[in-house]
């Protein structure tokens, strides 16, 4: 079952909701949008400066 999601992901099968990126400096920002509820999907940190 895992491969067949792996491959499944790998030929872009799957698009995760992404509703935001933030910088990994923005952590804190980052944290209160989602205990805010404001997320309307996935928050997703990227290393290095903000997006």
């Amino acid at each position: 079952m895992l491969e067949r999601i792996v491959r499944n992901v790998e030929a872009g099968a799957y698009r995760p909701n992404v509703d935001r990126v933030f910088g990994l400096d923005d952590i804190a920002t980052a944290h209160r949008y989602m205990e805010e509820n404001r997320a309307a999907g996935k928050v997703v940190m990227r290393p290095g400066g903000a997006c």
